[in-house]
């Protein structure tokens, strides 16, 4: 029976591998490591054939040895795409073959050695098609679905070829020894080839496919996952109604899904805030908001009217434009600026922390000498003869001296002090975490006292401007009345420390001024010691 024309049938070979070859490097690149050796594998099998159809042109030992290797290459090209799959490292010996069997075909030339070279090249192609069917029979993760069994047919099929040419060889019939041979057993042997081949990259791809569909499975899941348990609130929304909100969002406005969903958006926000709401929406289905992040009213279910900081972007919902949207409920942020606005914990003229701060640091203060038993100090100051400078050259003047005054007790103490204005020329410096010596930390204190006496008795030198434009500079000296307490670690008696504080001022004031004077305990009170 005879065959198909060989050139003919070789040609087809030829295209329909470099075809699969080019299509598959097209899907593969630049990621997709299986697909791209795959194509490497197919690309090797057009080459061999392109060689086998040299036979009788070219030297007639070289195509033989090119065709057999490339086809060699080809089939360990497969077999470490299935290794790679199942997470097996890389191993060099696996192209020990490539090199062996070229090289051994050159010690046999001889035509007498034609049916070793046979065994040989049918013996090793047929041990790589064993164990790429042994690689698809085991069951995997990496193998998934109908195309770990179409490849293994195409396997099967490859592996028929080799041992219908290993028995000829060892029978010394020879069958299809020749490519340029027109015989039906020749044309089968290389459409088996073409089929099985094609089988095995069909099953390729189909496992590749099915992967594909399985992480993107997974990664729906783990999104899912990610989304239901997030620490922010999710919405998704769409044309102005809500799509998607996720349980942490829901249990902070206190609905069900069921309350939510396909409900107006703008329904749920304060009415101030809705014209911004509904602008940034519009803004962010058209991608023209990225970043944008900004505070909101929202009513809740259970807890009234809180705030919330939402973000977002542009995103698609079921293939239409919609806006995913992230909110954090600020409430507890918003209602602590409140607190410190109301407070104006500084002082505007000098900077300083006012009474409010300074009480709430002495009371931070007592309570950590508490905890870690130290003595502080608290020094009331008043200027001695602050009035005359307002007197004579206006309040700006005396303006300038408070802030002098100000700069010149920073520098006397040390960072973690505090140095407050309670108003007018009335300052108070709070000393912490002295000794835990009572008599060490008066020291201590006493010392910082008459640098500040020092310190504040140097004169003030006033640049004044004038109202033709000029400036005018003036001189003032004044002295500070200083009463000082010590205190240690109990809580709650912060209004007595300064109360003692400021009698003993009164009292330095009283003995002559530009003085310190140290305020007794009162009787029983440890704290303030």
């Amino acid at each position: 029976m005879t065959g198909m024309h060989a050139p003919t049938l070789l040609l087809v070979v030829v295209i329909i591998s470099f075809a699969w070859a080019l299509a598959l490097a097209s899907v593969g690149l630049p990621r997709k490591k299986d697909l791209i050796l795959c194509a490497l594998a197919m690309a090797l099998h057009g080459v061999a054939y392109v060689c086998f159809a040299q036979t009788g042109k070219a030297p007639p030992f070289v195509p033989v040895v090119l065709g057999n290797t490339a086809i060699l290459g080809s089939l360990v090209l497969l077999v470490e795409i299935f290794l790679d799959l199942r997470a097996v490292p890389a191993r060099r010996w696996w192209w020990a073959p490539v090199v062996v069997l070229p090289l051994a075909f050159v010690f046999l030339q001889s035509p007498s050695h034609l049916a070793l070279r046979v065994a040989m090249a049918s013996a090793v192609f047929g041990g790589l098609c064993v164990w790429l069917g042994w690689l698809l029979c085991r069951p995997h993760p990496a193998l998934p679905g109908r195309g770990r069994y179409i490849a293994l047919t195409g396997v099967l099929l490859v592996l028929l070829i080799f041992v219908l040419r290993l028995h000829g060889a060892l029978t010394e019939q020879h069958p299809a020894l020749s490519f340029r041979d027109a015989s039906f057993l020749q044309s089968f042997t290389i459409m088996a080839a073409l089929v099985g081949m094609t089988l095995l990259v069909l099953g390729v791809l189909l496992m590749s496919e099915a992967r594909l569909a399985k992480a993107l499975v997974l990664s729906h899941t783990n999104y899912r996952l990610l989304v239901e348990n997030a620490s922010e609130g999710i919405v998704v929304a769409q044309s102005g109604r809500v799509q998607f909100a996720n349980p942490m969002l829901l249990s902070w406005l206190g609905y069900t899904a069921d309350d939510v969903l396909g409900q107006n958006l703008l329904q749920f926000v304060h009415e101030d805030d809705r014209a911004k709401v509904l602008e940034s929406y519009n803004l962010r289905v058209q991608g023209l908001a990225q970043g944008l992040k900004y505070p909101l009213r929202v009513f809740t279910h259970d807890r009234g009217m809180r705030w919330f900081e939402i973000s977002g972007t542009q995103f698609e919902w079921e293939g239409r434009p919609a806006t995913l949207n992230f909110l954090t409920d600020i409430q507890d942020r918003v209602e602590m600026e409140s607190q410190i606005r109301a407070l104006a914990y500084h002082d505007s003229l000098t900077q300083l922390p006012n009474r409010v701060l300074m009480r709430d640091r002495l009371k931070q203060a007592l309570a950590s000498h508490k905890r870690v038993p130290r003595y502080g100090a608290l020094m009331f100051l008043d200027l001695d003869h602050f009035k005359p400078v307002n007197d004579a050259h206006g309040h700006a003047a005396g303006d300038l001296v408070l802030i002098q005054v100000a700069q010149r007790l920073m520098r006397c103490v040390r960072v973690a002090d505090t140095v407050a204005r309670f108003g007018g020329d009335e300052f108070v410096v709070m000393l912490s975490d002295l000794h835990e010596d009572r008599p060490t930390s008066l020291a201590q204190a006493r010392g910082v006292a008459d640098k500040v006496l020092r310190s504040l008795s140097e004169p003030y030198h006033l640049t004044l401007p004038q109202d033709d434009g000029s400036v005018r500079t003036v001189t003032h000296e004044c002295g500070v009345s200083i009463g000082l307490v010590l205190f240690h670690s109990e809580t709650g008696c912060e209004d007595r420390l300064l109360q003692r504080a400021d009698s003993a001022m009164y009292r330095a004031k009283d003995a002559g001024r530009h003085t310190i004077v140290l305020g007794d305990p009162e009787p029983g009170d440890t704290a303030c010691a």
